[in-house]
């Protein structure tokens, strides 16, 4: 391993594991959330509630965020000292963009909020909770602007404090519901909102004079912004959707309850989901490096050597303490969960095992690929979910995962190989 790899692999692993130490600390919190949940009356409902609003938060800052950050994430590393205005030109054009499109996403919720009850969640009285994770949604898409800033910057320091500042944040909040007695779901909903939005002020604020001057508008970079994000952000939304294509799928053919029990989960799969983008953070912006030097291959490998055995012994660990974990975590209340818990860890795992440098590579080299696979997973999901689900209800979502991540990790894997073994592939990474 050459002295630049081991440099990147040591940072990728000190940043991840600061994150992870964050990552701990809000999965204590969200476990408890659950576990009070679970003691409640209607405790599954209000469970199914909770787990399909953070769902869809996390599927809209990933399918309108996840592009943006791309871009700039891609743009700025190779101009960030020739050219710094430039590279500020870029986040504010990304950022513009962030801010129309929160403002779009809180109409359509206070818009879309009582219909989406009806569908999903089986009832009406649910609409203020959509109406708040629409909301969330939104002030999350903005603060992780300033992420993407950090991040292109190779700020991981000032990263990892921003970061820091929202999990306290949050933590506080919750803490306070649950010492008062007011933890449901919909406080809960309006505190994690709520707690979003000071740090992304606090974020604003603290930010340089070049990036706090939101309203300056540079008509040719943000043509360059959506000359790339018109193939990637396709892909991202559907992909955002199809990894919770399970959880609406079940929610709307089984109802709350069973979406409960099966949402519940996601805390527990939520550690090495987390683990992989957070890795992928560190490492996209010397993927194209890398990849330009000819040393990529060679580090994916190098990363296979770490991962694969983490993943197998996850996977064991997870089949055979599946209850013990259940029961210590979220309460036994979720139980019967467990045989879904192990097909759901185990497809994360075979994710996490394989995929993290390859899909770095497809998605920021080419976007149109990308959103064929994207395609695949979601015909895969919508296909099997909708065989299983109505007979299997929560392993039925579950398997359903597992058979899309699978096909989905091998297609991803094979076509990086093919690019990075073809003599073409250190030619210019910018797609066309």
């Amino acid at each position: 391993m050459s002295h630049s790899t081991k440099t990147l692999v040591k940072r990728t692993i000190l940043v991840t594991g600061g994150r992870i130490a964050l990552l701990a600390l809000w999965f204590a919190a969200i476990t408890m959330v659950y576990r009070q949940l679970g003691l409640q009356p209607n405790g599954l409902a209000q469970a199914g509630v909770l787990a399909f609003s953070l769902a869809t938060i996390k599927m809209f800052t990933i399918a309108l965020g996840d592009p943006l950050d791309m871009d700039v994430v891609r743009r700025v590393p190779p101009i960030l000292n020739g050219d710094p205005q430039e590279a500020v030109a870029i986040w504010r054009a990304a950022q513009q963009i962030r801010i129309g499109l929160a403002i779009c996403l809180i109409s359509l919720g206070a818009i879309f909020a009582r219909p989406l009850a009806e569908l999903f969640l089986d009832g009406k009285q649910w609409s203020f909770a959509v109406f708040m994770a629409a909301v969330a949604a939104s002030f999350e898409l903005l603060y992780r602007g300033y992420l993407s800033d950090l991040q292109s910057r190779e700020r991981f320091d000032r990263f990892l404090w921003l970061e820091a500042c929202l999990q306290g944040v949050r933590l506080l909040a919750i803490s306070g519901l649950w010492l008062s007695g007011g933890l449901n779901v919909k406080s809960f909903l309006i505190a994690y909102a709520l707690s979003t939005f000071l740090v992304t002020i606090g974020a604003f604020a603290v930010s340089g004079n070049a990036r706090r001057q939101l309203l300056i508008f540079c008509a040719r970079t943000s043509r360059q912004t959506w000359q790339y994000v018109r193939w990637i952000a396709p892909a991202m939304i559907l992909g955002a959707a199809v990894e919770r294509f399970d959880l609406f799928m079940l929610s709307a053919i089984k109802g709350p309850d069973e979406g409960g029990l099966y949402g519940a989960l996601i805390p527990l799969i939520m550690v090495p989901e987390v683990v992989i983008a957070f890795s992928i953070n560190v490492l996209q912006p010397r993927i194209s490096d890398l990849s330009a030097q000819g040393a990529l291959l060679h580090f994916w490998a190098s990363i296979l050597k770490l991962t694969v055995p983490l993943a197998l012994a996850g996977a064991i660990i997870a089949y055979f303490f599946a209850e013990t974990i259940i029961s210590l975590s979220i309460g036994p209340s979720y139980l019967a969960s467990a045989p879904a818990f192990r097909l759901l860890f185990v497809a994360v795992m075979i994710w996490f095992a394989v995929v993290p440098v390859p899909m770095s590579y497809v998605v920021m080299t080419q976007p149109q690929t990308t959103l064929a696979i994207t395609l695949v997973q979601a015909v895969v999901m919508l296909v099997v979910g909708w065989l299983a689900i109505p007979s299997y209800g929560a392993f039925g979502a579950a398997l359903a995962v597992l058979l899309t991540r699978s096909i989905a990790a091998a297609l991803i894997c094979g076509f990086a190989y093919y690019l990075l073994k073809s003599p073409a592939s250190k030619q210019e990474t910018n797609p066309t």
